[in-house]
């Protein structure tokens, strides 16, 4: 959590074409993603106003829209269009997005990717 600041969450179960272990790459599986959007307190006038929050229908979009996307070896290409989709709104300054693969180890273990990035360093990376 970021003290002063509205924080909206998304958490959603979809199936992503990903992995680059052979069994990853016949079709798509679960993948757990969490995505949390931080906005300064003072920046949203009228809380009251969709338009004037975070509206995590935003990001629980773009996070099934993933499930269209052609097979992606790497999860970090998956964050990458979520964050930009969190950053399409101007009222955040930071988010956090963290995929989970529960089945690729058979239970006994779930990897896991994620970032979190400030307003000024996503810009950074899109330029």
């Amino acid at each position: 959590m970021l003290e002063n600041h509205w924080c909206a969450s998304v958490d959603a179960t979809i199936q992503l074409r990903t992995g680059c272990n052979p069994l990853e790459q016949h079709g798509p599986q679960a993948v757990i993603v969490h995505a949390d959007a931080w906005s300064p307190i003072e920046a949203v006038a009228d809380p009251h106003d969709i338009k004037q929050v975070v509206d995590y229908e935003v990001i629980f979009l773009a996070i099934r829209a993933l499930e269209e996307n052609d097979h992606c070896i790497c999860l970090e290409s998956s964050i990458l269009e979520v964050m930009d989709a969190i950053f399409s709104m101007p009222i955040v300054s930071e988010a956090l997005v963290s995929m989970h693969k529960p089945h690729v180890y058979n239970g006994q273990g779930t990897p896991a990717i994620s970032l979190r990035l400030k307003r000024a360093q996503w810009a950074a990376m899109r330029t």
